[in-house]
């Protein structure tokens, strides 16, 4: 049974996702701590985690994570204290831009739709090219392959605002997860002002799973 990697924080609500997840899915849970995220790469490899759920206290935290967890090769949610207690997912929010490594949002989406049987709502930006339409077009393949409930919605930004518009148009339902991709590479604006995935971290409350996007990725699970 691959376990799911789970740094506490002070309500401990990353326990209570880390505990929803792991039964549904048939994974083990395994607490870490601040030190492990030292080698965290090669903590990840030797157990064969299949997710790590990062719970966090402060919004402070965040680049300090995404830092540390650019290279993994599993998916990776961060936590807040201010989920409910009674937290379930319900709905899967999934924006997608115009980049290619799009299309690994959805064996993930798919994967946790199955699981707990719920839609999926995916986000369309407002975009001049077809790109994103394309990697749209690819999921719902996919979603129908595996008669997947899903909707697709339009968005008012384009695809360097999607992910952030998603997550705050759902910021106040509780029972969702937000799927987003983490940036390719680190620009001087994103050194200064911080990536667009902190942006997104920090002015939502619902958990926000990230993906790497890179060509290796491990399976979630079958």
């Amino acid at each position: 049974m691959r376990p799911i990697l789970q740094l506490p924080n002070k309500n401990n609500t990353s326990l209570y996702v880390a505990n929803l997840i792991a039964e549904r899915m048939d994974f083990s849970i395994e607490k870490i701590g601040l030190s492990d995220f030292d080698n965290i790469n090669s903590l990840i490899e030797n157990k064969d985690a299949a997710l790590l759920i990062i719970g966090l206290n402060s919004n402070k935290e965040i680049q300090s994570y995404l830092n540390k967890c650019r290279e993994l090769r599993i998916p990776y949610i961060f936590v807040k204290n201010e989920i409910p207690n009674n937290f379930n997912i319900e709905n899967i929010i999934l924006p997608i831009t115009n980049l290619e490594e799009e299309r690994e949002k959805g064996p993930f989406s798919s994967s946790f739709a199955r699981h707990f049987n719920c839609p999926i709502t995916i986000y369309q930006p407002k975009d001049y090219g077809s790109k994103a339409a394309t990697n749209i077009e690819a999921m719902k393949v996919l979603f129908d392959s595996l008669s997947l409930k899903y909707i697709v919605k339009k968005g008012e930004k384009d695809s360097n605002g999607i992910e952030l518009e998603a997550g705050l148009l759902n910021n106040n339902t509780q029972n969702n997860i937000l799927i987003i991709s983490a940036s390719r590479d680190y620009g001087l604006d994103d050194i200064i002002f911080g990536p667009k995935e902190r942006k997104i971290i920090k002015n939502t409350n619902i958990p926000t799973m990230l993906i790497n996007p890179r060509g290796d990725l491990y399976a979630l699970c079958d």
